[in-house]
């Protein structure tokens, strides 16, 4: 916020009055400095919240339709509550965009703020192993349709087997 005088001298017929000192003040415009990329896993509330170091800053966001994603469009003032649900098996951006106004003043830039909402990761590789004969090795490779995806297992101690096991690994 700035402040700014002015000496202001009124004449009428060559006469004046006292100059007089007029105050005047300039507000900035709010300017979103909040994280504009957040990421959302699928089907888990999304919990946003927009700053700005403009005093006295209020926020208005809206979302369109965002194809792969079920929730409708949306709107809201503040903070992002949202649980997204991706129906693919892919991430996917859903923009938000937001107008910021402080002290009377809105901003004419909106900001837009891109959650990426990753999906469930599921194996696509057969859930049933072969019959193994005895102390012939093991060959089991996970996969998913999920770029991206990490892989970890474990198996746990089976008398007469050798102890417990566990690995990871990453699908593309």
């Amino acid at each position: 916020i700035l402040n700014f005088y002015y000496t202001r001298t009124v004449t009428s017929g060559g006469c004046s009055d006292n100059s007089l000192p007029v105050q005047f003040t300039v507000n900035p415009y709010p300017v979103l400095n909040s994280a504009l990329t957040v990421n959302a896993c699928n089907n888990v509330a999304l919990s946003y919240t927009p700053t700005s170091t403009v005093t006295g800053t209020t926020y208005a966001w809206n979302r369109a339709v965002v194809a792969g994603i079920t929730n409708a469009a949306n709107s809201g003032t503040a903070g992002i509550t949202e649980t997204l649900v991706n129906t693919t098996d892919q991430p996917i951006d859903v923009t938000y965009i937001y107008s910021l106004t402080a002290n009377g003043c809105e901003n004419p830039t909106t900001y837009s703020v891109v959650v990426k909402v990753n999906p469930t990761a599921v194996l696509s590789s057969t859930l049933s192993a072969p019959d193994q004969c005895n102390a012939q090795p093991f060959s089991y490779t996970p996969t998913s349709t999920t770029t991206g995806v990490t892989f970890a297992w474990d198996r746990t101690a089976i008398t007469g087997i050798n102890a417990g096991v566990a690995g990871s690994g990453t699908n593309g």
